[in-house]
């Protein structure tokens, strides 16, 4: 092997290694604090380990809008006192209840060890399906996602990490620069994975990408079992909705090729939890849960905006279903509680309530066309389609009985009506083009893949549902053709682990858990031109050549706006721009090339400080090269630094502006 290759070699692997790493601090840091401040209220199990990564986001995002206001930096260190100070006070305060004689013991039904195992072999199971399908997706950790949103999450993330801002109104120069009051953005996410970013040492395209490997692999599987285990439900019933959580098209996997929504996936997964949480609280009445819930609802706000009215579609038939159930007891005991519990969330939210506000015309204003028909629309939903050639048949299956048998078990029934509330929110978006739906839907940005992720909650456990009907159905049928003496309890579950496994293997061994499926509708978005390694290589290049302070001249459209996510240097243009950009930027896209002879264009480039001009070979979606930035090379006053056949670099010569 020659000394070239060697050195390739001994790079990938240290990059490798770079991204576990960046993996094994997400997990750590995601788990930690919520296991702390969730246990000492007094979750145990799986439903402890389920929560504690949506109560982490909560501590995030509560923190997040008030560190600035106190003048504190957003680090790890201020982050780790903040957390020790909230789940110290939550100590004290159950030492107090417990010196008064209070009985703090939160009961659950005991699960066997057999299930226990059963719960864990399918959290195993989920996490390689996921593993497979980010591994034929991405072709590594280190790839940059290179979909619309990707660039304004990577800055993002760099920005908090670096400035230590952690104010939801701290993106604007990404999103609406020179604007005096800054643009709101809810930003949990980012300064959950600035941290990461600040720990591992890894760059943004690993630290995004590993937090979308944690994710999938684990907080959606276990959120799902800490929901079942707040209900009262089987290991069986976990297990089974564990195992296929992983497998649909529509959620998880959809967001991260369809815009690639990262903080929406985040805010997702915090659903499950969330309602385990509640659920836990209202049926045992232990008022310190009462705090979590209104942590995580706060969380849930943080996170992503629209978050809130997923919580409320479901929330909306939970409280419902109990009111129906005892209705002297829900007003006498229920209604009190719910009614603290959404004023402490307003109260903790209300940065993220307010500034979510100020949006809510750009959001409504919104309106992607409708796709297809209204019955297609429906099949597509129901089968699963997600715009593929093939629906995706078994879950389906799965999902259509499991739904029905809920429906008739009554525990979920408040997800079944929510399944049903959602699924006719995306057939709106996706098949109708009325300002009622646009409307309805607004929340959403009239975005019907934002809306298909939605119904995969309560289709996972509903697919999980039928499997362990199936299980239970195909068990008794065999039992009752052995002879009565043989018919223990050993041996009914030993029988009911065979047929168990027998049917996990039929359905992977029909659709592999969909993992091929799901991964090549992911790769365009990993494995594009927007952003080839060349370009990439471009950028860190940059950042060694341009000087801290100096801005960038770029274009809106091509993979330049990655620039300080990756470098550490800012773009003129700092996220793709369908729309205008504010007056400045937008003359030098015009016009760039004149500014040895457009006055005004000479003005914008000293105002701004743009010391260089970058341009890269790949474009996003249809846009075309922007008319200032057209012929580079011929243009007097710009001075190649840097070049290769799909990135090139120019210094600016600041005597030949104009005027």
């Amino acid at each position: 092997m020659g000394r070239s290759a060697l050195v390739k070699v001994q790079e990938i692997s240290m990059l490798d290694a770079v991204a576990l790493l960046a993996a094994l601090v997400t997990v750590v840091l995601l788990w930690v604090p919520g296991l702390a401040l969730a246990a000492t209220a007094g979750l145990r199990g799986w439903l402890l380990i389920g929560a504690a990564p949506a109560v982490t986001m909560s501590l995030v995002g509560i923190a997040a809008p008030v560190f600035p206001l106190a003048g504190v930096q957003w680090n790890l260190w201020t982050f780790l006192v903040w957390c020790v100070v909230i789940t110290g006070v939550m100590g004290v305060a159950v030492f107090l209840l417990r010196r008064r004689g209070h009985e703090l013991t939160i009961p659950q039904n005991p699960w066997s060890a057999s299930g226990h195992l059963t719960v864990v072999i399918s959290v195993v199971v989920a996490a390689i399906v996921a593993v497979l399908v980010l591994r034929a997706a991405t072709h590594g950790l280190a790839t940059v996602p290179q979909g619309w949103d990707a660039p304004f999450h990577g800055n993002a993330i760099r920005l908090i990490a670096e400035t230590g801002n952690s104010s939801p109104r701290a993106l604007a120069w990404i999103d609406a620069p020179d604007n005096p009051g800054g643009s709101f953005y809810p930003n949990a996410y980012h300064c959950f994975e600035a941290l990461v970013y600040h720990i591992s040492g890894a760059d943004v395209p690993r630290v995004i990408n590993t937090g979308m490997l944690v994710t999938t692999t684990l907080t959606i599987p276990l959120g799902t079992i800490a929901l079942v285990r707040a209900i009262g439900g089987a290991a069986g019933f976990a297990a089974a909705s564990a195992l296929v959580s992983t497998s649909f098209a529509y959620y998880p996997w959809d967001l991260y090729q369809w815009g690639q929504l990262f903080p929406y996936a985040a805010a997702l997964a915090m659903i499950m939890p969330f309602f385990a949480v509640l659920v836990r609280w209202l049926d045992t009445r232990a008022d310190r849960l009462g705090v979590l819930v209104a942590f995580l609802g706060a969380g849930l706000t943080a996170t992503h905006s629209a978050s809130v009215f997923v919580a409320a579609g479901f929330g909306v038939f939970l409280v419902l279903q109990r009111l129906i159930t005892d209705p002297r007891d829900w007003v006498r005991k229920e209604l009190p509680r719910l009614a603290v519990a959404a004023v402490a969330i307003v109260v903790l939210a209300s940065a993220y309530l307010l500034g979510a506000s100020t949006m809510a015309g750009a959001t409504a204003a919104f309106d992607w066309p409708a796709v297809t028909s209204v019955s297609r629309a429906f099949g597509d939903a129901v089968l699963f389609g997600s715009d593929a050639p093939w629906p995706q048949w078994l879950l389906a299956l799965f999902t259509i009985a499991g739904l029905l048998l809920l429906w008739q078990d009554g525990a979920l029934r408040w997800m079944v009506a929510g399944y049903a509330l959602f699924l006719g929110l995306l057939v709106a978006a996706a098949g109708l083009d009325a300002p009622w739906a646009q409307a309805i839907t607004s929340p959403w940005w009239n975005d019907r893949f934002r809306l298909a992720a939605i119904i995969i909650l309560p289709a996972t456990l509903a697919a999980g549902w039928a499997l362990q009907a199936a299980a239970r159905a195909v068990t008794d049928k065999v039992l009752q053709r052995l002879p009565e003496t043989t018919r223990s309890r050993r041996t009914a579950m030993s029988v009911l682990a065979v047929v168990a496994i027998v049917l996990a293997g039929g359905y992977f061994g029909q659709s592999h858990g969909y993992a091929t499926r799901n991964a090549d509708r992911m790769t365009w978005t990993f494995d594009s031109p927007v952003l080839t390694p060349l370009e990439h290589q471009g950028l860190i290049e940059t950042g060694k050549i341009v000087k801290n302070g100096e801005l960038i001249m770029n274009d809106r459209g091509d993979g330049t706006v990655w620039s300080y996510a990756i470098s550490g240097r800012r773009p003129v243009i700092g996220h793709f721009q369908g729309s205008a950009a504010p007056p400045k930027r937008e003359l030098l896209l015009e016009k760039f090339n004149r500014f040895g002879k457009d006055r005004q264009v000479a003005e914008a480039i000293r105002s701004l400080n743009v010391k260089y001009v970058m341009v890269g070979w790949g474009m996003i979606a249809e846009f075309k090269r922007a008319e200032g930035l057209k012929e580079l090379d011929s243009v007097d006053g710009l001075t190649p630094v840097y070049r290769n056949p799909e990135f090139q670099l120019y210094r600016i010569d600041w005597d030949k502006l104009a005027g």
